[in-house]
């Protein structure tokens, strides 16, 4: 059962990791604003989301979504960073 379990959080921490990421960099695309203070916004809300949200929930579900939705909100940040001129 232990097993099963593990294999489920994996697959829950890929499809919200690859949903935020989807949804977080299209919105990001439509916004149109490529600033650096914007960027830097964006990475202290992610921090200060990720902090709040691992000391509000100390169950291992909580932990690989709230892992999952960070790091999806990361990665479209650097995605779209990288695509920038």
């Amino acid at each position: 059962m232990g097993l099963l379990v593990w294999i489920l959080q994996i697959i829950a921490f890929l499809v919200v990791w690859k949903v935020v990421h989807l949804l977080y960099w299209n919105a990001r695309k439509l916004l149109g604003s490529r600033s650096l203070l914007l960027t830097m916004f964006v990475t202290f809300c992610i921090a200060l989301l990720a902090v709040i949200l691992f000391h509000a929930f100390h169950t291992v579900w909580a932990g690989v979504l709230i892992a999952a939705f960070v790091l999806g909100i990361g990665n479209a940040e650097y995605e779209l960073n990288r695509e920038a001129p």
